[in-house]
């Protein structure tokens, strides 16, 4: 094994210990913060906030998972869904109109899977289909679909929604692209990979992102709910993804001078 493969998998350990520990702190911080959480002027934003982390952290775990066991391409499609989460808490954090922008997604979806069921449910009792009809409907106007876009502009993070994208083309949608994956050529035929490895640069986006898509999630519950307990922990951990992260970029600069 090369000096490079290493240095590749001690790196790989330093994340992994990372993201357990912040995982097992945050788990933590959020169900303590949930049995009688300060929810202040607006109760339903709160609200809002804790259950985002809470599906946050329910991937988060489930990423984890498979990072550990080696299933790296599942770990990135897991991981879009984090980057979604964090751009929903940032959104739900600093603008007004979160709720009223999920609640009208929420039901313009609702509107298009009745259209939809329409079209292969002709058969319906003339009570069923009044209903239906009548839901679909609605009260004359047009719910608005969320665009996550849009949640990136004026963002902290717009590298969030850019990283979004590209895990959607390249792994987690049937795409040309993600479908590139699997077949290896190899000296004497082509081998399909069921679970294809990810590269130094995706690694490394991918373990980094999530890093920083968990930390956006509980900076703003915390900030939200008034709470600094384990507030050295959290620092603690905020400045080891500091030093992980200067180290990636050093040695995928490295890697790239002597490829």
């Amino acid at each position: 094994m090369s000096d490079r493969s290493d240095l590749k998998q001690i790196a790989e350990a330093d994340w992994i210990e990372w993201l357990v520990a912040f995982n097992d702190l945050s788990r933590g911080f959020i169900e303590k913060a949930a049995i009688d959480p300060p929810y202040g002027d607006d109760p339903r934003r709160q609200s809002a906030m804790l259950a985002i982390a809470a599906r946050a952290f329910t991937l988060f775990r489930s990423a984890l998972t498979l990072l550990q066991q080696g299933e790296l391409l599942g770990f990135r499609i897991l991981v879009r869904g984090i980057v979604e989460c964090a751009m929903h808490m940032e959104a739900a954090c600093f603008r007004p109109e979160y709720l009223q922008i999920l609640l009208d997604d929420d039901k313009a979806s609702r509107v298009s899977r009745g259209k939809a069921f329409q079209k292969i449910a002709p058969n319906l009792t003339e009570e069923s289909n009044r209903r239906l009809q009548q839901f679909v409907m609605g009260d004359g106007t047009k719910p608005q679909s969320l665009n996550l876009g849009d949640f990136s502009k004026g963002s902290d993070f717009p590298r969030y929604h850019h990283i979004y994208r590209e895990i959607s083309a390249d792994a987690e949608h049937v795409t040309w692209t993600s479908l590139c994956r699997h077949p290896q050529e190899l000296a004497d035929r082509v081998h399909l990979e069921i679970d294809p490895q990810l590269t130094d640069f995706e690694m490394f986006d991918t373990v980094s992102i999530m890093a920083l898509a968990g930390m956006t999630c509980v900076k703003h519950l915390r900030e939200s709910l008034g709470i600094t307990q384990n507030e050295a922990e959290f620092s603690a951990l905020g400045h080891r993804y500091i030093e992980l992260y200067r180290c990636g970029i050093e040695e995928l600069r490295r890697a790239e001078e002597e490829s």
